[in-house]
């Protein structure tokens, strides 16, 4: 049972903190020096990603394994994605489907179709949990992971802001119901993006005193997650994508200027990943939320 902890490298935009912007080949330099394993690479934005074979060399002269993202629309193939991810090696396709079937059943098939789309080139596929794609309601991917068995890479973040689930400290059924939503999700999850979200907000540094109680949530869902994987056996892999992205999901001030060092907490957030990895190893009982 292994945890591979990767760095988004749409996070490493506009790093490092006032400073001159890192090249992309300082990036993934930066990226192996910090010790991670790999690294996620996202294209949601056609083009603007280097050439798969160009990034592919510099990952491999860093020791880098890799993942990619790929964001389907209805003009999107997944097919684009996969030749991307292909080309540059990856070992993982991590899917975001920007389209809504209106039925979990007809979602259950389409990404049936794309899972078989994957496994019919040797990449397997994760589904993302991601705002305005078919996962965007947690009830409803909660039906969906028990319609189909899919391995889901699990992003809490999004539910917490794009759903307003309660404050960590609120009590009651709704808490109750959100968390055997959450069940559900951790028995298909099998890799973790690290981010840390309020009601409000889709990601807030780490360490400061206003957001203490939302840090020690997303410990205990990660730790959660972990014990899943680990539930399945000892020849389970989980990867831990680090994606503290720039703005907007980045807090700024007035002059347009980041608040936090998002390349200090990366590095922090890797740190944590592997501390409770190892945490859910030993802990028997399921932590509070």
């Amino acid at each position: 049972m292994t945890l591979s902890v990767f760095q988004s490298m749409w996070a490493m935009e506009n790093q490092p903190w006032h400073g001159k912007p890192w090249t992309m080949a300082e990036r993934v330099e930066k990226v192996a020096e910090a010790g991670f394993d790999g690294a996620g690479i996202d294209t949601y934005t056609p083009g603007k990603n280097p050439p798969a074979a160009e990034l592919a060399k510099l990952l491999d002269a860093a020791g880098l394994r890799s993942s990619v993202t790929v964001f389907v629309t209805e003009n999107r193939p997944l097919a684009e994605g996969l030749r991307y991810a292909a080309e540059l090696g990856a070992e993982l396709v991590v899917v975001c489907g920007e389209v809504f079937p209106a039925s979990v059943t007809e979602a259950a098939d389409l990404v049936t179709a794309w899972s078989q789309e994957c496994g019919a080139v040797g990449i397997p596929m994760h589904l993302e949990t991601h705002r305005y794609t078919l996962t965007n309601d947690l009830a409803f991917t909660a039906a969906l992971a028990s319609a189909v068995d899919v391995p889901l890479a699990l992003d809490l973040s999004h539910y917490v802001v794009g759903n307003e689930l309660p404050d960590p400290d609120d009590a009651g059924a709704e808490r109750g119901r959100v968390q055997e939503m959450l069940e559900m999700l951790y028995v298909r999850g099998a890799s973790v993006q690290g981010r840390v979200a309020t009601r409000e907000q889709i990601q807030v540094p780490l360490g400061w005193p206003p957001y203490q109680k939302a840090e020690r949530r997303f410990e205990t869902w990660w730790t959660d997650a972990f014990r899943s994987v680990r539930r399945r056996g000892p020849d389970q892999q989980c990867v831990f994508l680090c994606e503290l992205g720039p703005y907007p999901y980045a807090l700024v001030g007035s002059d347009g200027v980041e608040l936090s060092d998002r390349w200090s907490e990366s590095q922090e957030l890797a740190r944590r990943a592997r501390v409770l990895f190892d945490l859910a190893a030993t802990a028997e009982l399921p932590l509070q939320t």
